[in-house]
């Protein structure tokens, strides 16, 4: 039974459409990036040209440079690789499978999925988030520099 107030449709309990299904659709967005990383070969990253915007323009990787090798090693077994791409691959891929899992418990168990955001403190996400610009600057401005800590993002 759905009712609408203020232009927004509500279920019966007070929740709305939005809320109900924005967790399931990220869920499922991850699933889908966790399976191509997996299927993807990694003779193929590693050997790839680059498809970044910001690195065919500039020559300097953006914040998200190597996030999907990172990904597609970490798939394959390969953590240590994982981390040389990118620092936040591996945290960005156990966050995603946290979500899938989270999101498929929660719907087996008739859960709201979005209870899992009340778990998650917002200082946490931004302080989180801080730190990777942070680290996105300091590869840029080392490779800018011509020092070699984060080669392996360019080459």
């Amino acid at each position: 039974m759905t009712q609408q107030t203020g232009g927004q449709v509500h279920f019966a309990r007070g929740v709305s459409i939005a809320e109900r299904t924005i967790m399931p659709i990220l869920a499922a967005m991850s699933l889908v990036a966790l399976v191509i990383a997996r299927a993807w070969p990694v003779t193929s990253v590693d050997s790839g040209q680059p498809t970044c915007i910001m690195r065919i323009a500039t020559g300097l990787p953006c914040p998200g440079c190597g996030m999907t090798r990172s990904w597609v090693h970490l798939a394959h077994g390969d953590v240590a690789r994982a981390f040389e791409y990118n620092f936040f691959g591996p945290i960005g891929f156990a966050m995603a499978v946290v979500l899938v899992v989270w999101t498929a418990y929660a719907l087996l168990r008739r859960i709201p999925t979005s209870r899992l955001l009340d778990r998650v403190n917002p200082r946490w996400l931004v302080a989180l988030t801080v730190v990777w610009l942070g680290y996105s600057v300091v590869r840029m401005i080392s490779l800018g520099m011509g020092q070699d800590y984060f080669a392996l993002v360019v080459a």
